[in-house]
């Protein structure tokens, strides 16, 4: 009986870690611009290392710092606006290594404020951005 109980707690806990499709709930949490990759943070917007700049008629967001060392560019379909609204986006940023560059990712926002802040989810690749609306 124990034995039972014990597989339906694991399979529960196990099933629940499936339902948010993959995201980092640490992404949510998080308040400062930046790009995650697999769980893992790639570039960090800093406002003494860093510019951003915001391309209206592409709906594309830039953030680098002042070397162009490291930077990322997200440039949606459409201008994310409200939670739950679905788009696509391109999207390149500097890694540890070499550039990452993904064309038509399906996003998500998962989350905004009114401060113009941004939450954007891509379970396919499992990146995770954070954008300001600086227009």
């Amino acid at each position: 009986m124990i034995r039972k109980a014990l597989i339906l707690i694991i399979s529960a806990i196990a099933l629940s870690g499936c339902i948010n499709d993959g995201m980092d709930d640490t992404l949510l949490s998080q308040s400062e611009i930046s790009l995650n990759w697999k769980g893992d943070r790639q570039v960090t917007y800093s406002p003494e290392k860093y510019q951003m700049g915001f391309h209206d008629r592409k709906n594309e967001f830039r953030v680098y710092d002042d070397r162009l060392a490291n930077w990322f560019t997200v440039r949606c379909s459409q201008m994310p606006v409200e939670e739950g609204q679905e788009l696509t986006a391109d999207v390149s940023w500097t890694g540890s290594r070499s550039t990452k560059s993904y064309s038509a990712l399906p996003f998500t926002v998962e989350k905004t404020d009114g401060q113009g802040m941004i939450w954007l989810w891509c379970s396919k690749e499992r990146i995770g951005v954070i954008i300001k609306n600086i227009r």
